[in-house]
């Protein structure tokens, strides 16, 4: 468990303490679609998580919440972001365990595992199947707009054009095919359907999943159509905390076929066992 530092410096909250930590990799690396650069010359991002607009930006390894804020605004991200995670101590175990992972946090150190909301997660990463994250970002943003609410603007109180809320279940399962077309969802757009109307139903208790055992989690996932073994990996990796998770995409294909297995067209299967059993509970910072 990390000690965090919280301080407030104005209307901004600072943490200090959560080195090693880069803002820039940890959003842009492919775990989370909701963030835009809004920094010139300064490491700074705004987006929406849970139905708030969040600016932070980066000084030193510090990370700053830009006010005005509120203990909501503070807990939620202090979550978010994983804070209490001692990622220093996860960099120095993945070291110990193979040398290409030290070359791997060198060139990239502290990227955070974020804890995202379950039901964004489960829609952006069904929506991530054979595709690019800009195109992910761009549909991810154009179902916000169509049937998401409004956000009220934390600097005035007044609703704000520019961001809306990620739309719940029960709004998804309201929502004709046509429209979700609409969002640039392509063959995906029933999958979202129907996920929608399970859970707003009551059928699927998405919540409930965190309280399963890894095996049985992934498994009740993929009972959903366009819930693969990846999708379902990204899932709990990126929104449950199952840090044992080990998605498989066509770079790590390559790459853990190239350091662990000769460059030889060994099956998926295969990899995910391999990780499973040399990076066990830390497969997903992996």
């Amino acid at each position: 468990m990390a000690e965090v530092v919280v301080e407030s410096t104005g209307d901004d909250v600072r943490f200090s303490k959560i080195a090693p930590f880069s803002l820039k990799d940890t959003l842009m690396c492919g775990q989370a679609f909701r963030w835009q650069s809004t920094g010139n010359d300064v490491c700074a991002y705004t987006g929406v998580v849970r139905g708030k607009v969040l600016r932070v930006r980066q000084e030193g390894e510090c990370l700053i919440l830009e006010g005005p804020t509120n203990e909501d605004s503070v807990a939620m991200t202090r979550d978010y972001f994983a804070l209490d995670v001692d990622l220093g101590e996860i960099e120095r175990r993945l070291r110990e365990i193979d040398p290409a992972l030290g070359t791997a946090i060198d060139f990239a150190p502290g990227i955070r595992l974020l804890r995202q909301d379950p039901w964004e997660a489960m829609v952006t990463f069904i929506i991530s199947a054979r595709n690019s994250i800009p195109l992910i970002r761009r549909s991810v943003e154009l179902l916000a707009e169509k049937y998401g609410d409004p956000i009220p603007e934390g600097r005035n109180g007044d609703a704000c054009e520019a961001y809306f809320a990620f739309p719940s279940p029960e709004m998804l399962a309201g929502a004709d095919i046509e429209g979700l077309l609409q969002c640039r969802t392509g063959f995906k757009a029933p999958y979202i359907s129907e996920a929608a109307e399970r859970i707003a139903s009551g059928e699927f208790d998405l919540a409930g999943v965190g309280d399963l055992e890894y095996a049985e989690a992934k498994s009740r996932l993929m009972e959903f159509r366009g819930i693969g073994n990846k999708v379902a990996d990204c899932i709990l990796l990126f929104a449950f905390g199952f840090y044992g998770a080990f998605p498989i995409d066509v770079w790590v294909t390559r790459i853990m076929r190239y350091f662990f297995f000769d460059s030889k067209k060994v099956p998926l299967r295969v990899i995910s066992e391999f990780a499973h059993e040399k990076f066990g509970d830390l497969a997903g910072y992996a």
